[in-house]
C-alpha cells in the first residue's frame, strides 16, 4: 500500500524528535540542523508536518508524564527511536481528535517497523493501547496553558478544537493566543474585510449537522470576498454556545477547517462565550489595489450575469413543508445547496477584471441586484426565462413559480455587471456556469419580464432580517 502524505509527515516528525533526543539539545533548535527525508518534502503533508513541529515541543514534559504512567520506567531508558514514535502517538491521541485512535496506533506501529528494532512494534502497540483506554488520556490534557487542563474551560475549548490549526501563512506575525492577531499586508494590496453571523433557528435549523454549520459559517463570508475578486487569507471566529459539547465542536471545527484548508484561510483569532448558539465570522482577503468591483460601478448598457443556478437552497429549506414529490437524490441535492454552499472564490477572481459591479446573492436576486442598482443609480430589466435553474427546480417550476429563485436567498452565487459579453475563455476559466439574465438601463427600478413581454411581480422582494 502506498504511504499517505500524513504518513510522511509523521515520518519527518519522528526524525525531528529523534534528532533532538540524540543530540540532547533544545528541542526548539533541533530543526535548524535536521536533515529531513526527501520523501517528507516530496510526498508529505507539509502543513501537518509543520503543525506537529509547532505543537509537540511545548508539550514534551506533559507527554512524557503520560508515558511514564503507562510504562513505569524512566523516560531516558527508552530507545530514542521508540521514544520519538511514542511522543508523536501520544500527542495525536490527545490533540488530533479527527484522527481515529486505531489509525494513530497503526501509523506508529508502521513507523516502528521502519526504524525500530525487531520487537519495537510490540512495545509501541502495547503502550499506545494502554494509553488509549486510560482515564489519563482525555481532551484538553495537553496544553501549554495550565488553565486549559480543566475540562470545559474556555481555553481548553480553543486549544483542542481551534488552536494550532491556523494554516501556513508566513504573513501571520501573531495569531491565536495573543490579544490581537497581527498580519503583514503587501504594499500593493488592499485588505478586504467582511463579517457574517449565523444564529440557530434563524440561519440554520437546530437539527443541522454541526459539520455542515462549520462549512457554511465560513463559506458565506468567503462568498462576500469572492464578489470583490479577493483571495481569502484570514478569518476570526466568534462562537457562542449554550454548553461545552465535545461531539458538536469536533464536527463543527472539522467542517470549518475543511473549508478553510481548501481556500487557504488561516484562523488567526476570535472569542468564545456561553449563550444561544451563534457563529460570527470575520473574513479577510487581499486584492490588488483598485481592482475590486464595487456595487456602484454599473452603467446603462451593461450586461447582467449570475453564476450557477438560483433557488435551490430556498427549495431545500421549504421542501418538507411544501410536500414536494422528489426523489431521494433530488432532496439530497437541495439540502447540499442549503447547508453546504460553495463560495465562488475562483470565479470571482477571474471575473473581477471584467465586472463593473458585483455582489454575492445571499438575500435573493431581487434584493441583492437592487443594491447594485441603488448604489449605481441605474435601472435594470431581467428576462425571467433566462434565470438559471437546476433540473430539480425546472421540474418543479410549473407548481412553485419563480419566487424561490428571485427572492428567497441563500444561493451564494455571484451577480455582476459587465460592459460587454464575456469571452468564452473567461467563462471556462471561472469553472462555473455563467448566465446572462438581463441588462442595465437608465433611470431607476427593476423590471422582471416574462416571455410574453408582461411584467412579473414577486410576492416578496428578498429575505427580510427584521
Amino acid at each position: 500500500m502506498t504511504p499517505s502524505a500524513r504518513h510522511y509527515a509523521r515520518l519527518g516528525a519522528v526524525q525531528y524528535l529523534y534528532s533532538w533526543s540524540v543530540q540532547n539539545e533544545s528541542i526548539n533548535r533541533a530543526d535548524d540542523q535536521l536533515l529531513i527525508d526527501s520523501n517528507v518534502l516530496l510526498h508529505g503533508d507539509l502543513a501537518y508536518f509543520q503543525k506537529l513541529m509547532r505543537s509537540i515541543p511545548p508539550r514534551i514534559e506533559q507527554i512524557d508524564a503520560l508515558l511514564a504512567q503507562a510504562i513505569h520506567r524512566k523516560i531516558d531508558t527508552i530507545d530514542p527511536v521508540e521514544l520519538a514514535i511514542l511522543r508523536l502517538g501520544v500527542y495525536e491521541m490527545i490533540a488530533e481528535f479527527e484522527v481515529p485512535l486505531k489509525v494513530i496506533t497503526n501509523e506508529c506501529i508502521e513507523l516502528s517497523r521502519e526504524f525500530g528494532n525487531v520487537s519495537s512494534y510490540k512495545f509501541i502497540n502495547g503502550t499506545l493501547d494502554k494509553l488509549a483506554f486510560s482515564d489519563n488520556i482525555k481532551p484538553g490534557i495537553l496544553s501549554s496553558n495550565a488553565q486549559s487542563q480543566h475540562p470545559g474551560h474556555e481555553f481548553d475549548l480553543i486549544e483542542r478544537y481551534f488552536a494550532n490549526r491556523q494554516g501556513n501563512h508566513s504573513s501571520v506575525v501573531a495569531g491565536i493566543g495573543d490579544d490581537c492577531a497581527i498580519v503583514n499586508v503587501p504594499a500593493d494590496q488592499q485588505l478586504l474585510v467582511t463579517t457574517d453571523t449565523l444564529i440557530e433557528n434563524v440561519h440554520f435549523a437546530a437539527t443541522t449537522n454541526a459539520r455542515h454549520i462549520g462549512h457554511k459559517s465560513l463559506a458565506v463570508s468567503l462568498s462576500d470576498l469572492a464578489a470583490k475578486g479577493a483571495r481569502p487569507h484570514y478569518a476570526l471566529l466568534n462562537l457562542s454556545m449554550p454548553q461545552y459539547d465535545k461531539a458538536w465542536l469536533a464536527e463543527f471545527s472539522r467542517g470549518f477547517f475543511d473549508m478553510s484548508t481548501r481556500h487557504g484561510v488561516a484562523l488567526i483569532g476570535g472569542d468564545t462565550a456561553r449563550g444561544p448558539l451563534a457563529i460570527s465570522i470575520t473574513a479577510f482577503g487581499l486584492a490588488k489595489a483598485g481592482e475590486s468591483p464595487l456595487r456602484s460601478g454599473a452603467q446603462a448598457g451593461d450586461v447582467i450575469y449570475v453564476t450557477g443556478t438560483l433557488g435551490d437552497a430556498a427549495l431545500g429549506l421549504a421542501e418538507s413543508r411544501l410536500g414536494l414529490k422528489l426523489e431521494d437524490g433530488e432532496i439530497e441535492y437541495l439540502q447540499q445547496r442549503l447547508e453546504r454552499p460553495e463560495p465562488r472564490v475562483k470565479a470571482g477572481q477571474v471575473l473581477a477584471p471584467y465586472a463593473t459591479a458585483s455582489i454575492d446573492i445571499s438575500d435573493g436576486l431581487i434584493a441583492d441586484l437592487g443594491h447594485i442598482l441603488h448604489a449605481s443609480q441605474v435601472s435594470a430589466t431581467i428576462e425571467l426565462d433566462n434565470i438559471p435553474m437546476s433540473p430539480v427546480y425546472r421540474k418543479l417550476l410549473p407548481d412553485i413559480g419563480w419566487d424561490f429563485a428571485l427572492a428567497y436567498g441563500d444561493d451564494y452565487e455571484l451577480c455582476f455587471t459587465a460592459h460587454e459579453d464575456l469571452p468564452a475563455s473567461v467563462i471556462d476559466e471561472a469553472g462555473i456556469a455563467i448566465t446572462k439574465i438581463g441588462q442595465v438601463g437608465d433611470g431607476e427600478g427593476l423590471q422582471l419580464r416574462q416571455s410574453d413581454g408582461s411584467s412579473y411581480e414577486p410576492r416578496q422582494a428578498g429575505y427580510v432580517h427584521f
